[in-house]
């Protein structure tokens, strides 16, 4: 999930109390450590706040948001156009870098996020999306894409089961089978296999902050898994 990292070094303006002298021995005014340690929150904060209005679509770790790396974000943008077709829609589940790669690369593809950051609206084609309420989407979206992809905020059984429901609820009907796509912890294989026959493919993705648990993308058809070096395993 891609976005562009400040390189604003941090502020510190901390200096030892014991420097108070200036170099001709005169001495100099000192802040005290309590005003130093005020002064440099403050201007932490200021820093923050800075970097925010520079990279509006900065990671939030208290929604648990990890961005792909730019390739990953490009392997995979280009990856799910392909198994949509020229006239199939994708949704994007709580994976907002995939779908920014997707507007930015691919401006053709019919691309819809569904996010529960809603500073993604800005983006356009955006649905407020909360796992804990898996079918709660508009209804003009059930059944409608071709292709699903799906990166759910949380590492548990109770997030995959839910967020795997949605996918279920937005994917279209068809002969063929829609497009699944999830992308999660090596942990959920499992139960990827056991709730949406999901199996992992050689493709590691790859975030920008380094993850301590090894992250597989799992796919549906044989098709996608030869695009992305085949399933992992035999399959």
């Amino acid at each position: 999930m891609s976005t562009s990292s400040s390189s604003t070094q941090p502020i510190n303006i901390r200096r030892s109390i014991d420097e108070g002298h200036g170099a001709d021995g005169s001495e100099t005014p000192a802040l005290s450590r309590d005003t130093l340690a005020a002064l440099n929150e403050f201007l932490s904060e200021a820093q923050a706040a800075a970097s925010e209005q520079s990279n509006p679509f900065s990671e939030n770790w208290g929604l648990s948001q990890f961005w792909y790396t730019e390739e990953t974000a490009a392997v995979l943008a280009k990856e799910v156009e392909e198994a949509a077709g020229p006239s199939g829609r994708i949704a994007c589940i709580a994976c907002p870098s995939l779908f920014r790669q997707l507007r930015a690369a691919h401006p053709d593809a019919s691309a819809h996020l569904l996010e529960f950051d809603p500073r993604f609206e800005a983006l356009g084609n955006f649905a407020l999306y909360d796992y804990r309420e898996p079918r709660a989407v508009p209804e003009d979206l059930k059944g409608a894409f071709r292709v699903v992809v799906a990166d759910p905020p949380y590492l548990s059984e109770e997030c995959l089961r839910k967020t795997l429901e949605t996918v279920k609820v937005l994917a279209e009907p068809s002969d063929e089978g829609p497009g699944l796509y999830l992308l999660t912890g090596a942990t959920m294989q499992k139960l990827a296999k056991q709730l949406l026959n999901l199996r992992p493919t050689k493709f590691r993705p790859q975030h920008k902050t380094k993850l301590g648990n090894e992250f597989y993308l799992y796919a549906s058809a044989d098709a996608a898994a030869q695009r992305l070096g085949g399933w992992d395993g035999g399959g």
